[in-house]
Protein backbone atom coordinates (compact mmCIF):
# COMPACT_ATOMS: atom_id res chain seq x y z
CA UNK A 1 0.00 0.00 0.00
CA UNK A 2 2.98 2.31 0.55
CA UNK A 3 3.43 2.17 -3.36
CA UNK A 4 0.06 3.55 -3.67
CA UNK A 5 -0.93 6.94 -3.81
CA UNK A 6 -3.78 8.64 -2.60
CA UNK A 7 -5.17 9.25 -6.40
CA UNK A 8 -4.69 5.17 -5.92
CA UNK A 9 -5.57 4.87 -2.61
CA UNK A 10 -9.37 6.96 -2.80
CA UNK A 11 -10.07 5.53 -6.53
CA UNK A 12 -9.82 1.63 -5.27
CA UNK A 13 -12.40 2.83 -2.01
CA UNK A 14 -14.79 4.52 -4.90
CA UNK A 15 -14.69 1.35 -6.79
CA UNK A 16 -15.40 -0.76 -3.74
CA UNK A 17 -18.10 1.78 -2.57
CA UNK A 18 -19.89 1.37 -5.89
CA UNK A 19 -19.78 -2.34 -5.60
CA UNK A 20 -22.08 -2.70 -3.63
CA UNK A 21 -24.51 0.14 -4.01
CA UNK A 22 -27.44 -1.46 -6.36
CA UNK A 23 -28.66 1.17 -8.99
CA UNK A 24 -32.08 1.57 -7.05
CA UNK A 25 -30.27 2.81 -3.83
CA UNK A 26 -30.71 0.03 -1.89
CA UNK A 27 -27.04 -1.35 -0.77
CA UNK A 28 -25.70 -4.59 0.06
CA UNK A 29 -23.57 -5.86 2.20
CA UNK A 30 -19.71 -6.42 1.15
CA UNK A 31 -17.62 -9.38 1.89
CA UNK A 32 -15.91 -9.76 5.08
CA UNK A 33 -12.36 -9.57 2.56
CA UNK A 34 -13.99 -6.58 0.57
CA UNK A 35 -14.71 -4.89 4.16
CA UNK A 36 -11.08 -5.45 5.51
CA UNK A 37 -10.10 -3.89 2.32
CA UNK A 38 -12.00 -0.89 2.51
CA UNK A 39 -11.20 -0.22 6.33
CA UNK A 40 -7.67 -0.73 5.55
CA UNK A 41 -8.05 2.16 2.85
CA UNK A 42 -9.81 4.34 5.17
CA UNK A 43 -7.34 4.31 7.56
CA UNK A 44 -4.41 4.82 4.89
CA UNK A 45 -6.24 7.57 3.74
CA UNK A 46 -6.75 9.32 7.13
CA UNK A 47 -3.15 8.76 8.10
CA UNK A 48 -1.57 10.20 4.93
CA UNK A 49 -4.48 13.24 5.09
CA UNK A 50 -3.66 13.81 9.13
CA UNK A 51 0.36 13.99 7.88
CA UNK A 52 -0.78 16.18 5.06
CA UNK A 53 -2.07 18.51 7.53
CA UNK A 54 1.06 18.56 10.29
CA UNK A 55 3.10 19.99 6.90
CA UNK A 56 0.88 22.29 6.32
CA UNK A 57 0.78 23.33 9.57
CA UNK A 58 4.60 22.99 9.90
CA UNK A 59 5.27 25.00 6.41
CA UNK A 60 3.07 28.02 7.67
CA UNK A 61 5.16 28.43 11.08
CA UNK A 62 8.54 28.46 9.47
CA UNK A 63 7.54 30.90 6.58
CA UNK A 64 5.73 32.90 9.89
CA UNK A 65 8.86 32.55 11.40
CA UNK A 66 11.20 33.50 8.13
CA UNK A 67 9.30 36.44 7.35
CA UNK A 68 9.55 38.04 10.95
CA UNK A 69 13.25 37.48 11.54
CA UNK A 70 13.28 39.53 8.01
CA UNK A 71 11.02 42.03 9.62
CA UNK A 72 12.79 42.68 12.54
CA UNK A 73 17.06 42.54 10.99
CA UNK A 74 17.86 38.67 12.75
CA UNK A 75 17.58 36.99 9.57
CA UNK A 76 20.83 34.98 8.91
CA UNK A 77 22.67 35.24 5.04
CA UNK A 78 21.40 32.92 2.57
CA UNK A 79 23.06 33.47 -0.08
CA UNK A 80 25.68 31.14 0.06
CA UNK A 81 23.01 28.27 0.60
CA UNK A 82 23.68 25.35 -2.39
CA UNK A 83 21.20 25.29 -5.19
CA UNK A 84 20.14 21.69 -4.45
CA UNK A 85 19.35 22.64 -1.10
CA UNK A 86 17.45 26.10 -1.19
CA UNK A 87 14.39 27.22 -0.49
CA UNK A 88 13.69 28.10 -4.07
CA UNK A 89 14.79 24.56 -5.13
CA UNK A 90 12.32 23.03 -2.76
CA UNK A 91 9.92 24.85 -4.02
CA UNK A 92 8.76 27.01 -1.05
CA UNK A 93 6.78 30.10 -1.87
CA UNK A 94 8.82 33.13 -3.13
CA UNK A 95 7.98 34.94 -0.13
CA UNK A 96 10.09 32.80 2.06
CA UNK A 97 13.63 34.06 0.50
CA UNK A 98 15.74 36.19 2.54
CA UNK A 99 15.42 40.04 1.44
CA UNK A 100 17.68 41.70 4.10
CA UNK A 101 19.57 44.27 2.45
CA UNK A 102 22.69 43.49 3.63
CA UNK A 103 24.45 46.49 1.66
CA UNK A 104 22.35 49.19 3.55
CA UNK A 105 23.24 47.22 6.74
CA UNK A 106 26.78 47.23 6.68
CA UNK A 107 25.84 51.13 5.27
CA UNK A 108 24.46 51.32 8.89
CA UNK A 109 27.09 49.57 10.40
CA UNK A 110 29.56 51.80 9.27
CA UNK A 111 28.33 54.73 10.05
CA UNK A 112 27.70 53.49 13.81
CA UNK A 113 31.39 52.36 14.02
CA UNK A 114 32.43 56.16 13.39
CA UNK A 115 29.76 57.32 15.74
CA UNK A 116 31.02 55.17 18.55
CA UNK A 117 34.74 55.38 17.89
CA UNK A 118 34.28 59.55 17.71
CA UNK A 119 31.59 59.83 20.84
CA UNK A 120 28.95 60.73 18.08
CA UNK A 121 25.70 60.08 20.35
CA UNK A 122 22.95 58.44 17.66
CA UNK A 123 19.54 58.45 18.64
CA UNK A 124 18.40 54.63 18.87
CA UNK A 125 21.72 53.69 19.92
CA UNK A 126 25.32 52.43 18.48
CA UNK A 127 24.85 49.29 19.01
CA UNK A 128 24.91 46.54 15.70
CA UNK A 129 22.26 44.39 15.05
CA UNK A 130 23.55 40.44 14.45
CA UNK A 131 22.48 41.33 10.49
CA UNK A 132 24.60 44.40 10.57
CA UNK A 133 27.99 43.20 12.64
CA UNK A 134 27.54 39.62 9.96
CA UNK A 135 27.25 42.64 6.55
CA UNK A 136 30.33 44.16 8.14
CA UNK A 137 32.44 41.44 8.51
CA UNK A 138 31.69 40.58 5.07
CA UNK A 139 32.64 43.57 3.92
CA UNK A 140 35.97 43.87 6.34
CA UNK A 141 36.64 40.08 4.33
CA UNK A 142 36.14 41.39 1.03
CA UNK A 143 38.53 44.36 1.34
CA UNK A 144 40.91 42.03 3.09
CA UNK A 145 40.29 40.08 -0.46
CA UNK A 146 41.52 43.08 -2.72
CA UNK A 147 44.57 44.35 -1.58
CA UNK A 148 44.42 47.47 -3.93
CA UNK A 149 41.26 48.56 -1.57
CA UNK A 150 43.51 48.26 1.90
CA UNK A 151 44.43 50.37 3.93
CA UNK A 152 45.69 50.78 7.36
CA UNK A 153 42.02 51.20 9.83
CA UNK A 154 39.70 48.33 10.00
CA UNK A 155 36.80 51.19 9.43
CA UNK A 156 35.66 49.71 5.82
CA UNK A 157 33.94 52.56 3.53
CA UNK A 158 30.87 50.60 1.65
CA UNK A 159 31.70 51.38 -1.74
CA UNK A 160 28.19 52.82 -2.06
CA UNK A 161 29.39 55.47 0.30
CA UNK A 162 32.98 55.80 -1.58
CA UNK A 163 31.10 56.55 -4.64
CA UNK A 164 29.28 59.60 -3.33
CA UNK A 165 31.81 61.28 -1.71
CA UNK A 166 33.78 60.92 -5.09
CA UNK A 167 30.48 61.93 -7.12
CA UNK A 168 30.38 65.07 -4.47
CA UNK A 169 34.23 65.64 -5.49
CA UNK A 170 34.08 65.34 -9.37
CA UNK A 171 30.89 67.65 -9.27
CA UNK A 172 32.30 70.24 -7.01
CA UNK A 173 36.31 70.50 -7.56
CA UNK A 174 36.03 71.53 -11.60
CA UNK A 175 38.99 70.91 -12.97
CA UNK A 176 39.64 67.39 -10.77
CA UNK A 177 36.22 66.30 -11.96
CA UNK A 178 37.45 66.90 -16.10
CA UNK A 179 40.47 64.99 -16.08
CA UNK A 180 40.82 61.45 -16.60
CA UNK A 181 41.07 59.40 -13.34
CA UNK A 182 42.76 55.43 -13.18
CA UNK A 183 42.93 53.39 -10.00
CA UNK A 184 46.15 51.43 -9.88
CA UNK A 185 46.88 50.56 -6.34
CA UNK A 186 50.79 50.76 -5.82
CA UNK A 187 52.47 51.89 -9.05
CA UNK A 188 51.23 54.19 -11.94
CA UNK A 189 53.44 54.93 -14.73
CA UNK A 190 52.82 58.32 -16.54
CA UNK A 191 54.32 57.73 -20.01
CA UNK A 192 54.61 62.00 -21.56
CA UNK A 193 54.26 62.21 -24.94
CA UNK A 194 56.72 65.55 -25.32
CA UNK A 195 56.86 66.56 -29.16
CA UNK A 196 57.24 65.13 -32.64
CA UNK A 197 60.77 65.89 -33.36
CA UNK A 198 60.92 65.38 -36.45
CA UNK A 199 58.79 63.52 -39.66
CA UNK A 200 55.60 65.13 -39.31
CA UNK A 201 52.67 64.71 -41.36
CA UNK A 202 53.77 66.78 -45.12
CA UNK A 203 52.09 66.86 -48.31
CA UNK A 204 53.60 64.03 -50.32
CA UNK A 205 53.64 63.49 -54.76
CA UNK A 206 50.60 61.22 -55.23
CA UNK A 207 51.13 57.46 -54.76
CA UNK A 208 54.75 58.59 -53.28
CA UNK A 209 55.69 57.26 -49.70
CA UNK A 210 56.35 60.09 -46.72
CA UNK A 211 59.52 61.83 -47.25
CA UNK A 212 60.57 61.63 -43.51
CA UNK A 213 59.88 58.86 -40.34
CA UNK A 214 57.81 60.43 -37.81
CA UNK A 215 60.29 60.62 -34.73
CA UNK A 216 58.20 61.14 -31.58
CA UNK A 217 59.81 62.03 -28.24
CA UNK A 218 58.65 60.28 -24.95
CA UNK A 219 59.68 60.16 -21.19
CA UNK A 220 58.23 57.87 -18.16
CA UNK A 221 57.93 59.13 -15.02
CA UNK A 222 56.56 56.38 -12.26
CA UNK A 223 54.52 57.53 -9.54
CA UNK A 224 53.66 56.26 -5.89
CA UNK A 225 50.88 58.96 -5.12
CA UNK A 226 50.75 62.05 -2.46
CA UNK A 227 48.46 62.19 0.08
CA UNK A 228 45.76 64.58 0.63
CA UNK A 229 44.02 64.79 4.12
CA UNK A 230 41.31 67.40 4.89
CA UNK A 231 39.36 67.31 8.14
CA UNK A 232 35.89 67.86 9.02
CA UNK A 233 34.83 68.99 12.76
CA UNK A 234 31.90 68.64 14.48
CA UNK A 235 31.20 70.51 17.71
CA UNK A 236 30.22 69.08 20.69
CA UNK A 237 26.97 70.51 20.80
CA UNK A 238 25.85 68.89 17.25
CA UNK A 239 27.30 65.35 18.83
CA UNK A 240 23.42 63.98 18.65
CA UNK A 241 22.43 62.77 15.43
CA UNK A 242 20.27 60.58 13.67
CA UNK A 243 22.13 57.81 11.32
CA UNK A 244 20.77 59.10 8.32
CA UNK A 245 21.73 63.05 9.27
CA UNK A 246 25.04 61.78 10.53
CA UNK A 247 26.01 59.74 7.10
CA UNK A 248 24.87 62.54 5.37
CA UNK A 249 27.11 64.98 7.10
CA UNK A 250 30.21 62.86 6.67
CA UNK A 251 29.61 62.45 2.93
CA UNK A 252 28.63 65.89 2.24
CA UNK A 253 31.58 67.38 4.19
CA UNK A 254 34.15 65.31 3.75
CA UNK A 255 33.43 64.79 -0.40
CA UNK A 256 33.50 69.43 0.01
CA UNK A 257 36.61 69.20 1.82
CA UNK A 258 38.80 66.84 -0.28
CA UNK A 259 37.28 68.60 -3.31
CA UNK A 260 38.94 71.53 -2.46
CA UNK A 261 42.22 69.53 -1.84
CA UNK A 262 42.26 67.87 -4.78
CA UNK A 263 41.08 70.51 -6.87
CA UNK A 264 43.98 72.55 -6.05
CA UNK A 265 46.34 69.57 -6.17
CA UNK A 266 45.51 69.29 -10.14
CA UNK A 267 46.24 72.94 -10.55
CA UNK A 268 49.63 72.35 -8.86
CA UNK A 269 50.61 69.56 -11.28
CA UNK A 270 49.66 71.79 -14.13
CA UNK A 271 52.24 73.83 -13.43
CA UNK A 272 54.88 71.52 -11.85
CA UNK A 273 57.78 71.26 -13.72
CA UNK A 274 58.51 67.68 -14.22
CA UNK A 275 54.41 66.82 -14.59
CA UNK A 276 52.78 69.86 -15.41
CA UNK A 277 52.71 72.42 -18.65
CA UNK A 278 55.72 73.12 -21.19
CA UNK A 279 57.58 76.07 -19.93
CA UNK A 280 56.95 77.52 -23.18
CA UNK A 281 53.24 77.36 -22.68
CA UNK A 282 53.35 79.81 -19.38
CA UNK A 283 52.68 83.90 -21.11
CA UNK A 284 51.58 86.78 -20.11
CA UNK A 285 49.27 89.27 -21.78
CA UNK A 286 51.07 91.49 -24.34
CA UNK A 287 49.98 94.97 -22.04
CA UNK A 288 50.13 93.86 -18.69
CA UNK A 289 46.86 94.00 -16.84
CA UNK A 290 44.64 94.68 -20.08
CA UNK A 291 43.46 90.97 -21.71
CA UNK A 292 42.96 91.33 -25.14
CA UNK A 293 41.59 88.94 -28.19
CA UNK A 294 45.19 87.98 -29.36
CA UNK A 295 46.55 87.19 -25.88
CA UNK A 296 43.26 84.12 -25.81
CA UNK A 297 43.56 83.51 -29.15
CA UNK A 298 47.80 83.00 -28.79
CA UNK A 299 47.05 80.60 -25.79
CA UNK A 300 44.58 78.38 -27.42
CA UNK A 301 47.24 78.33 -30.83
CA UNK A 302 50.03 76.85 -28.26
CA UNK A 303 47.85 74.03 -27.48
CA UNK A 304 48.47 70.31 -28.95
CA UNK A 305 47.28 67.18 -28.28
CA UNK A 306 50.05 65.12 -30.67
CA UNK A 307 46.88 62.64 -31.67
CA UNK A 308 46.34 61.73 -28.12
CA UNK A 309 42.34 61.29 -27.67
CA UNK A 310 40.53 64.14 -25.69
CA UNK A 311 36.96 63.85 -26.22
CA UNK A 312 35.70 66.69 -23.87
CA UNK A 313 38.16 69.09 -26.48
CA UNK A 314 40.05 72.25 -25.09
CA UNK A 315 38.11 73.98 -22.13
CA UNK A 316 38.86 77.22 -20.76
CA UNK A 317 39.47 77.72 -16.62
CA UNK A 318 39.08 80.93 -14.27
CA UNK A 319 37.70 82.10 -11.48
CA UNK A 320 34.71 84.36 -11.47
CA UNK A 321 36.43 87.76 -11.92
CA UNK A 322 38.90 86.56 -14.10
CA UNK A 323 35.94 86.32 -16.37
CA UNK A 324 33.42 88.44 -15.89
CA UNK A 325 36.03 91.57 -15.49
CA UNK A 326 38.73 90.23 -18.35
CA UNK A 327 37.33 87.84 -20.41
CA UNK A 328 33.55 88.61 -20.94
CA UNK A 329 35.24 92.29 -21.37
CA UNK A 330 36.90 91.34 -24.62
CA UNK A 331 35.35 93.08 -27.62
CA UNK A 332 35.56 93.18 -31.45
CA UNK A 333 35.97 96.67 -33.18
CA UNK A 334 32.34 96.91 -32.49
CA UNK A 335 32.11 96.81 -29.27
CA UNK A 336 30.67 93.44 -29.22
CA UNK A 337 31.86 90.60 -26.60
CA UNK A 338 33.52 87.55 -27.97
CA UNK A 339 31.79 85.73 -24.75
CA UNK A 340 29.35 84.05 -25.27
CA UNK A 341 26.84 83.86 -21.60
CA UNK A 342 25.28 80.20 -22.62
CA UNK A 343 24.87 78.18 -19.63
CA UNK A 344 24.57 74.18 -19.96
CA UNK A 345 23.84 71.14 -17.74
CA UNK A 346 27.35 71.68 -16.04
CA UNK A 347 26.94 74.24 -13.69
CA UNK A 348 30.60 75.49 -13.63
CA UNK A 349 30.15 76.51 -17.53
CA UNK A 350 29.46 80.23 -17.52
CA UNK A 351 29.69 80.63 -21.33
CA UNK A 352 31.62 80.33 -24.71
CA UNK A 353 34.28 82.33 -26.45
CA UNK A 354 35.93 81.10 -29.68
CA UNK A 355 34.26 78.05 -29.31
CA UNK A 356 35.74 76.83 -26.20
CA UNK A 357 33.77 76.04 -22.84
CA UNK A 358 34.54 78.58 -19.94
CA UNK A 359 34.78 77.22 -16.65
CA UNK A 360 34.16 79.25 -13.26
CA UNK A 361 36.93 77.35 -11.10
CA UNK A 362 37.50 79.24 -8.15
CA UNK A 363 40.27 77.48 -6.56
CA UNK A 364 42.13 79.45 -9.41
CA UNK A 365 43.58 82.81 -8.36
CA UNK A 366 42.55 86.21 -10.02
CA UNK A 367 43.87 87.63 -13.40
CA UNK A 368 45.09 83.56 -14.55
CA UNK A 369 43.49 81.92 -17.25
CA UNK A 370 44.12 78.30 -17.96
CA UNK A 371 43.19 76.31 -20.95
CA UNK A 372 43.81 72.98 -22.31
CA UNK A 373 42.66 69.33 -22.66
CA UNK A 374 41.36 67.87 -19.09
CA UNK A 375 41.41 64.05 -20.76
CA UNK A 376 45.25 64.41 -21.45
CA UNK A 377 46.01 64.83 -17.52
CA UNK A 378 46.10 61.44 -16.40
CA UNK A 379 45.70 61.33 -12.52
CA UNK A 380 45.42 57.66 -10.18
CA UNK A 381 43.93 57.17 -6.73
CA UNK A 382 46.22 55.06 -5.39
CA UNK A 383 43.96 54.75 -2.15
CA UNK A 384 41.05 56.09 -0.34
CA UNK A 385 38.48 57.60 0.64
CA UNK A 386 39.24 56.61 4.27
CA UNK A 387 37.27 58.15 7.16
CA UNK A 388 39.67 58.14 10.67
CA UNK A 389 37.55 59.74 13.47
CA UNK A 390 38.77 61.01 16.80
CA UNK A 391 37.98 63.49 19.59
CA UNK A 392 40.26 66.70 19.46
CA UNK A 393 41.35 67.44 23.21
CA UNK A 394 40.90 70.40 24.83
CA UNK A 395 37.57 71.54 22.59
CA UNK A 396 35.82 68.11 22.58
CA UNK A 397 35.34 68.74 18.90
CA UNK A 398 34.29 65.50 16.98
CA UNK A 399 36.93 65.20 14.09
CA UNK A 400 37.02 62.79 10.93
CA UNK A 401 39.86 63.44 9.10
CA UNK A 402 39.53 62.42 5.11
CA UNK A 403 42.25 60.45 3.37
CA UNK A 404 42.90 60.38 -0.39
CA UNK A 405 46.43 59.12 -2.28
CA UNK A 406 46.20 60.98 -5.52
CA UNK A 407 48.63 61.65 -7.98
CA UNK A 408 49.22 62.76 -11.99
CA UNK A 409 50.44 65.04 -14.52
CA UNK A 410 50.04 65.67 -18.01
CA UNK A 411 50.49 62.89 -20.63
CA UNK A 412 51.17 66.20 -23.21
CA UNK A 413 53.08 68.90 -21.60
CA UNK A 414 52.12 71.18 -24.72
CA UNK A 415 48.72 69.81 -23.76
CA UNK A 416 47.91 72.85 -20.89
CA UNK A 417 48.75 76.36 -21.02
CA UNK A 418 48.78 79.40 -18.43
CA UNK A 419 48.08 82.92 -18.83
CA UNK A 420 48.91 85.70 -16.92
CA UNK A 421 46.82 88.95 -17.65
CA UNK A 422 48.96 91.31 -14.53
CA UNK A 423 49.06 94.20 -13.22
CA UNK A 424 48.63 97.41 -15.39
CA UNK A 425 51.83 99.81 -15.03
CA UNK A 426 50.92 103.06 -12.98
CA UNK A 427 51.98 106.25 -14.93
Amino acid sequence: MDEMTMDDLLNELQGLVDKYKADDGTDTEPTEQDAERMSALTAEIEKRNAAAAQRRDSHTATVAAARAAIENGTARRVDSVPLGTSASARGALPQVRDTTDYNAAARRAWVKDIASRSGVQLIGGTELTQVERDAYNHLIEQRTAFTHLTSNTDAVIPVELQTQIFTLIDNTAVLYGDIHKDNFPHQFELIRHKSIKAGDAAKTDEGAAPTDEEQNEFDIITLTGEEIKKTVKMSRKMAVQSISGFEQYIVNETGARLAVAANARVHAKTVDGTLGMDSGNKINCATAGTLKKADITKLLGMLYTYGNPAPKGCIIYANGNTIWNHIAMVEDANGRSYFVDEKTEDPAVEGHIFGKLVKRDDSMADGIIKAGYPDLFRGNIFDGVDITPYVEPGTQKRCFDGYLLFDGGLVVPKSFGQLTIGTAVKA
